[in-house]
């Protein structure tokens, strides 16, 4: 074997990967469309098993749609794993996640300029499938340099866990996924998608109305990766809800590299079982009960975007753990456009390493708080760039200035059950252990610190707040409880056995009065019709005249939807209008108003171009 040839070895397996993933991705596309297609299961009192589908709803859907996440986040791992310095897997993760993100938008921005067509479907499989052969390339060439992988596989029973974490979720929450009815923010997150698809732009034009409030620049971040699976299955609700799966699956490398971190410790088969479990304990409470609409929850919006944040959060602290100062500025920087309170969440890590890490390591801290400062200096200046390129930017958005003066001029300290907003998702016990403080070393005091400061943040306002606002530091104290000098005494078998006690109370108490899925929306917009843009069927469009691309988009036609539907019914945010009031969500019944599956008589007709 020559010597080029023994260099490139280890690019042999990858290329075999990507290849399979690439074939089980093409195959899987009409599998989810099938899946997607029996919404009428939804239906059936217990639609969480359905024994005669079993293989189509739990074995190939399942396996197909890991694939397909695996596919598209492949191109930039393998610029992660050949570029950069040598990392573990949760870095690898985060990384290549950052890269794909960059090179995906950049081929798909370069494509539809170039030809005017927009890619979905089989041609954009094609093109994510090119995008993954140049990047092979890239790290064949980073081989043959003699670089070596920048990524330690050492721990890669953490990579089965994740694997686990995605299958899991989406098996024992099957119908959640497929088939329940968007929430107005679960919509408002396609709306999104289909907007960057369509203008290669993140930010509404003015003639788009209310919706354009959002995403602004402090939560854009989530739209690019929901637009690749809507790319590809079409406008469906399971398109922008499998992204969260694949942030929760990114989450356990992330909570594994802290707890082992300058530690001679492999997690035992029963502490990733405990760990897996309160992942799941946090999903049914985060997917549940974690958005405005208190009949039920969607996994779009807010529960992507907040998973997302976590696993962000978590690779921050853990590159500066690592003194990796390149991975905490582009983490950093990931983590100030995901959430409103990325900065603050920064800000508080920066101020947390000044206070508490000892000994102290100023070019770390330092370098922490250079990321907070970048990630300040974009989100001031940015805003004020955009417009003068010409470009449509919400300055006066859902969380601008005004906003936040509003969440902070009104106080509570006595709304006690807050505290398990914090506690319950990840099973109370982790939470408590934040009180260790004296048996803390230097990692678990700055994740207590930041996680305390992050919740008394939010604790003491009055004003709309709600349990996903937590979200950012539920997972937390997961790792100041692994790196408790208490688990590696005597008392370790109680306090797992305390723990597994503790995730069963906390499931009993996030668990939802009712499972029956939601569906009342589809019924309405069945008897809705609209004129004017449709939405892309997710079944294959053969006609020539269309192609690959999408049906229609027009930003009028959202607002004047919005405007007229809500009409039906008064539309409130607030718990004790919804005693009083339908919860309306126009766009949600416009969106099912093109899903009626069958012939209905309809009570309502809109022209959404004409507004009448």
């Amino acid at each position: 074997m020559t010597d080029g040839a023994r260099r490139l070895g280890p690019v042999i397996p990858w290329l075999v990967v990507y290849a399979l993933l690439a074939i089980a991705t093409m195959l899987g596309i009409g599998t989810v469309r099938q899946t997607l297609g029996l919404y009428g299961l939804a239906e059936l009192a217990n639609p969480y098993f359905v024994p005669a589908n079993f293989w189509l709803l739990y074995v190939l859907t399942p396996l197909a749609s890991l694939a397909t996440a695996l596919f598209l986040l492949a191109p930039g791992l393998m610029l992660a794993a050949g570029l950069g310095g040598r990392k573990g897997l949760a870095l690898w993760l985060l990384t290549g996640f950052g890269w794909n993100v960059v090179v995906l938008t950049a081929a798909i921005t370069l494509f539809q300029l170039t030809t005017g067509i927009v890619p979905t479907g089989f041609l954009f499989w094609k093109l994510v499938g090119a995008v993954g052969l140049v990047c092979l390339a890239v790290l064949a060439w980073c081989q043959k340099a003699g670089r070596g992988l920048r990524v330690d596989f050492a721990d890669r029973g953490d990579l089965a866990a994740s694997a686990l974490v995605f299958l899991g979720c989406l098996i024992l929450l099957s119908p959640k996924f497929y088939w329940e009815n968007f929430t107005g923010d679960g919509s408002g997150a396609l709306q999104f998608a289909r907007l960057f698809i369509h203008t290669l732009w993140p930010f509404w034009m003015p003639q788009a109305g209310i919706i354009g409030q959002a995403p602004g620049l402090s939560m854009v971040l989530f739209v690019a990766p929901e637009s690749w699976f809507v790319r590809l299955w079409g406008e469906t609700e399971f398109a922008v809800r499998v992204p969260y799966l694949l942030y929760l699956a990114i989450v356990y490398p992330a909570l594994a590299a802290l707890i082992r971190w300058q530690r001679q410790v492999r997690l035992s088969l029963t502490d990733s079982g405990l760990i897996v479990a309160i992942l799941f304990l946090y999903s049914l409470t985060i997917i549940y009960s974690g958005g405005y609409n208190p009949y039920f929850g969607d996994s779009p919006m807010p529960a992507a975007r907040e998973t997302l944040a976590i696993a962000l959060f978590l690779g921050f602290v853990l590159a500066f753990a690592e003194g990796r100062f390149a991975p905490m500025l582009v983490i950093g920087f990931l983590v100030s456009i995901t959430i409103p309170t990325g900065g603050l969440w920064l800000g508080l890590v920066a101020l947390g390493a000044l206070l508490v890490w000892r000994p102290t390591d100023r070019a770390r801290v330092i370098a922490a708080f250079w990321v907070v400062g970048i990630a300040v200096a974009v989100s001031v200046l940015l805003p004020r760039l955009i417009p003068l390129a010409g470009l449509p930017y919400p300055v006066d958005g859902e969380f601008g200035l005004k906003g936040i003066v509003n969440r902070l001029r009104y106080v509570v300290v006595s709304d006690w059950q807050r505290f398990a907003f914090l506690m319950v998702p990840g099973a109370i016990l982790p939470a408590l252990f934040l009180a260790t403080w004296k048996q803390q070393d230097r990692l678990a005091r700055l994740v207590t610190a930041v996680t305390v400061l992050f919740f008394l943040f939010f604790y003491i306002q009055g004003y709309r707040v709600l349990l996903h606002h937590f979200a950012p530091v539920m997972l937390a104290p997961l790792v100041v409880f692994w790196r408790s000098p208490m688990l590696a005494g005597p008392a370790t078998g109680a306090i797992k056995a305390g723990l597994a006690v503790a995730i069963a109370a906390s499931v009993w108490i996030a668990w939802p009065k009712e499972m029956k899925m939601h569906t009342f929306d589809r019924a309405i917009g069945a008897t809705i019709e609209t004129l004017g843009p449709r939405f892309e069927s997710a079944a294959p469009d053969s006609r020539p005249e269309t192609g690959e691309r999408f049906r229609g988009f027009s930003p009028q036609a959202i607002d004047t939807a919005h405007v007229l539907l809500g009409k039906l019914f008064p539309i409130g945010y607030g718990n004790d209008e919804a005693k009083q009031r339908f919860f309306g969500a126009p766009l949600v019944w416009w969106y099912y108003s093109w899903r009626r599956g069958a012939a209905h008589r309809h009570a309502v007709r809109v022209d959404v171009l004409s507004g009448v």
